[in-house]
């Protein structure tokens, strides 16, 4: 059991040290959000502009399907 005791208190130790150092300064702190969330809009930002993209050819896409389909199938509209 005491064994089993060191493990975990090995282990948590090992987790505390892999955690990022942490701004005590508030105004180090704020400055770290404020940039974090700069970051966070760009990437929403290029997602939103991926996304909109890939529906557009999956939009593309589908409509060449259906023609195809039409075509391969005799199908009236």
């Amino acid at each position: 059991m005491a064994a089993a005791i060191v493990e975990v208190q090995r282990v948590t130790i090992e987790i505390a040290r892999a955690l990022p150092e942490i701004d005590t300064d508030e105004k180090q702190a704020r400055k770290r959000i404020a940039a974090l969330h700069a970051e966070h809009e760009k990437a929403a930002k290029e997602l939103e502009s991926a996304t909109a993209e890939a529906k557009e050819q999956l939009s593309k896409i589908n409509a060449a399907f259906k023609v195809a389909a039409h075509e391969v199938l005799g199908l009236d509209n």
